[in-house]
């Protein structure tokens, strides 16, 4: 149920956006897909050790999300500033390194996020940005090349499993930007880094980060 529950204030948050584009036409409605290099930084702590099992290896995964920009103060030298909300999807994770005995893994992480970004723009073409989002991780899988503890002459195959019992449901993160905008379109980069540990027990610490190339496009 409490799953159901955050799913649907997910959908609602995203309908009311579009609603408030309608109301409002000179408020800015935009789509923007980036495509971005996500790490885990992963910790298994006990009393006696810490293990780590960092996921940093190169591997690109997909975003999506759809902003309203509510415009707030205009200046003289052809500047403004503004908050522009968002909600979306979010795939991020990481890839571990290959292991002496061949081993390897790839933990991909599914999500609902939305967010809000104080923006300062520069003649309209430059916006600078910062701001945080909160994410609604409604799926966790483990693709694992065999197994960590199999010797090295052991026969591997790629099997996928279900990691969700290790993830929390909700993160939060605080990230910044910035973009150029060619007309309706706008190019960017972001980077958003973990502020909370979604790690679900109490021996594990993860934490995510993301940086992202981002292209968009402004309906109005």
């Amino acid at each position: 149920m409490k799953k159901v529950l955050i799913l649907t204030f997910c959908v609602l948050q995203l309908s009311t956006v579009v609603k408030s584009q309608e109301r409002t036409a000179s408020n800015k409605l935009s789509f923007e897909f980036g495509l971005g290099y996500n790490t885990l930084d992963w910790e298994a702590v006990s009393l006696t050790e810490t293990v780590e099992n960092n996921r940093n290896q190169f591997c690109l995964s997909p975003s999506f999300k759809l902003k309203y920009a509510i415009p707030l103060i205009k200046f003289n030298n052809n500047s403004n500033f503004d908050v522009t909300t968002f909600a979306g999807y979010n795939m991020f994770g990481g890839k571990s390194k290959t292991e002496s005995n061949g081993y390897k893994d790839i933990i991909r992480l599914q999500s609902f996020e939305i967010g809000a970004l104080p923006t300062y723009s520069i003649n309209d073409k430059v916006s600078l940005y910062g701001g945080i989002k909160g994410q609604y991780i409604f799926s966790a899988k483990n693709k694992a090349y065999g197994s960590m503890a199999s010797p090295i002459e052991t026969e591997r195959k790629w099997n996928t499993s279900d990691s969700h019992s290790l993830i929390k449901d909700i993160s939060f993160s605080a990230g910044a930007g910035f973009n150029y905008k060619i007309k309706r379109f706008h190019f960017g980069v972001e980077a958003w880094f973990g502020i909370s540990n979604i790690g679900d027990m109490d021996i594990l610490k993860v934490y995510e980060n993301n940086y992202r190339l981002i292209i968009g496009y402004r309906m109005r």
